[in-house]
C-alpha cells in the first residue's frame, strides 16, 4: 500500500517535470484549458464576494505558477503562496515580480499537512487542486482550519468522484472499482500482466464525503458548485476531439450553472467557499 510520504514523492516528481504546462495551461484553448480557466474564474469571483478588507492576510496552498497569488497581490492583499515543489514556487516569485507585486506575494516551499503558520493567523485560504493529489484530505483541511482566523475563510477544491465524466465511462466509474482491482489482481498473479509504473492517481471525493471532511474540521460551507464537464471517454479512449468536446462542456456547464437536477452536482471540478466557525478552538 501506498504511504503518504511515497505519494508526496511521486506527487513532487510529476510536479517537477511539468511545472511549465502548468504554466501554460490557463492560456491554452484545449478543454482542459478552459476547465482550469473556469476553475480559476470561479474562484477568483468568490474571493471578490468576500469583499475583505485591503491588507488581509491570505494562504494560497499548491500555488502552482501563481496566478492566483498574483491576483490576489493586485488586490491588495498580504499574500504568503507555499507549494511543495521547487519550480512553481520560483515561478511564482518570478510572476509576481514581472507583475510589480512582490511586496504583497511572499513564496516559500511548504507542506499542506503541517503547515509553518502560527494558529488563526489567515483571513482567507485557498487551496485549489491540491487535494486530488493527496492520499487523504482530512489532514491537510485540519491544517487550513488551524491557521485560518474564526469567521476566516476557505475556498478548496476536489475532484468529484460522481462527476459525469466518471460515472459514464466503465473504465472510471467508481462503482465497478472492485471488479477493475480484481481483474488487475488476476492478471498479475497469472502472470499475464506486469507491475504497473508508481503513476500518479487523483484521489476522488464525493460531494457529501468532501462537505463531511470541512465539518469534521470545524469549518461551515456556505457555498458549492461544480465545474467541468469532460474529456469524455469510454474503457480509457477519448470520444471528442478538443474542439467539439469544448462545445459539449460549454453547453453542459451553461445547464449546470441555472441548476440543471443532475448536471448542477456532475461536474467533474467542487469548488467549495467554507468558513471557520468563531467558536472552534485551534
Amino acid at each position: 500500500m501506498l504511504t503518504v510520504e511515497a505519494q508526496k514523492q511521486i506527487v513532487n516528481e510529476y510536479f517537477q517535470s511539468t511545472a511549465l504546462f502548468w504554466s501554460e495551461i490557463y492560456t491554452l484553448p484545449s478543454l482542459m484549458g478552459r476547465i482550469h480557466q473556469l476553475r480559476q474564474a470561479s474562484v477568483l469571483n468568490l474571493v471578490h464576494k468576500l469583499g475583505l478588507l485591503l491588507g488581509a492576510h491570505a494562504l494560497i496552498v499548491g500555488c502552482g505558477a501563481g496566478l492566483e497569488a498574483v491576483a490576489l497581490g493586485r488586490s491588495g492583499y498580504d499574500v504568503q503562496a507555499i507549494d511543495a515543489v521547487s519550480k512553481m514556487v520560483n515561478l511564482t516569485r518570478r510572476r509576481a515580480a514581472e507583475a510589480g507585486v512582490q511586496d504583497h506575494v511572499a513564496a516559500s516551499v511548504g507542506d499542506v499537512d503541517c503547515l509553518a503558520f502560527r494558529n488563526d493567523l489567515f483571513e482567507l485560504v485557498l487551496a485549489v487542486g491540491v487535494t486530488p493529489y493527496l492520499l487523504s484530505a482530512n489532514a491537510a483541511v485540519r491544517e487550513v482550519a488551524r491557521v485560518l482566523r474564526p469567521g476566516g475563510h476557505l475556498i478548496i477544491t476536489a475532484e468529484n468522484r460522481w462527476s459525469a465524466r466518471q460515472v459514464l465511462d466503465p473504465w472510471l466509474n467508481p462503482v465497478l472499482a472492485p471488479v477493475r482491482n480484481a481483474m488487475r489482481h488476476f492478471l498479475l498473479e497469472c502472470g499475464l500482466r506486469k507491475q504497473p509504473l508508481r503513476r500518479l492517481r487523483a484521489s476522488l471525493y464525493s460531494i457529501r464525503q468532501f462537505d463531511t471532511c470541512l465539518r469534521t474540521a470545524g469549518l461551515s460551507k456556505i457555498e458549492g458548485m461544480t465545474i467541468g464537464f469532460g474529456p469524455f471517454s469510454f474503457f480509457g479512449h477519448r470520444l471528442l476531439p478538443d474542439p467539439a468536446g469544448v462545445v459539449v462542456h460549454n453547453r453542459l456547464q451553461g445547464l449546470s450553472t441555472q441548476g440543471f437536477p443532475v448536471l448542477r452536482s456532475a461536474g467533474s471540478q467542487y469548488i467549495v467557499l467554507a468558513k471557520k466557525e468563531a467558536n472552534i478552538a485551534a
